[in-house]
């Protein structure tokens, strides 16, 4: 781990997504699912997602489940591709911050990923890992 601080700012949060998205868009198995994304205009709206649900501050304007039913149109999405999600999510949280807030990330990541993979797909998610 190289952090060992938990989650305090959106600097943290942003450290933590901006890395995310770095391994998620090279991974061989969801990669090519971010393929013609803007990240750059996307990493803030993930930031103002994350700062929202840990600090409450209402700075994140909804949408992510028509965004990603969207996407669902145009790049199926199957089982593999959420579970592959939460885990390259929870392992980058784990490696920059560690203590309640990043807990919470984690939990409320499984919890993301099992409403959309049941509303998207119409099964629900694979067991909690480590529950």
């Amino acid at each position: 781990m190289l952090g060992v601080n938990d989650v305090q700012t959106r600097a943290d949060i942003a450290r933590i997504i901006n890395a995310f998205y770095d391994k998620a868009t090279a991974d061989p198995t969801i990669g090519y699912l971010f393929e013609g994304l803007d990240l750059q205009a996307h990493l803030p709206t993930m930031h103002d997602f994350w700062e929202n649900v840990l600090f409450r501050t209402g700075v994140y304007k909804g949408g992510m489940m028509y965004k990603h039913l969207v996407l669902n149109a145009q790049k199926p999405l199957k089982a593999e591709h959420f579970g592959r999600w939460l885990e390259l999510f929870s392992a980058t949280v784990d490696e920059h911050a560690a203590g309640p807030n990043a807990e919470t990330m984690k939990q409320f990541a499984h919890s993301v990923a099992a409403t959309m993979q049941a509303r998207i797909l119409g099964n629900p998610m694979f067991p909690i890992v480590g529950k």
